[in-house]
């Protein structure tokens, strides 16, 4: 997997905890080929990250910043539509609230993130 461009290590650490709990929710809920394409979407939304800022009108720091979790929790969430059966609903639901929490809990952090050498 293509490593995300870091603001910082505080941003590396929020981020990378971020992406593992959402690859351990959707890897808990699939199948091993599932997986494999929901990874595939995680490596796009890193590399729309990594690529931001080469457009004329893309250089906002804090749009860079929240690419990964808003993207992420979007596709997570779709992935979970996607894989929901009646004998996984429960897990599944019980993983969306949790993402839910988490999304924006890691959006608060890196809110907080100042922009050095900008």
């Amino acid at each position: 997997m293509t490593e995300p461009i870091y603001a910082n290590n505080e941003h590396r650490v929020i981020v990378e905890t971020y992406v593992t709990m959402c690859q351990e929710f959707a890897k808990e809920v699939s199948t091993k080929n599932r997986y494999d394409n929901y990874l595939e979407v995680v490596e796009i939304i890193i590399e729309y990250h990594n690529n931001y800022g080469e457009g004329q009108r893309e250089e906002n720091f804090y749009d860079w910043l929240m690419i990964i979790p808003i993207n992420l929790a979007v596709a997570t969430n779709g992935f979970f539509a996607g894989v929901e059966t009646k004998s996984n609903s429960a897990v599944v639901r019980a993983y969306r609230i949790v993402l839910d929490e988490l999304v924006q809990s890691t959006v608060d952090k890196i809110d907080k993130i100042e922009p050095i050498n900008d």
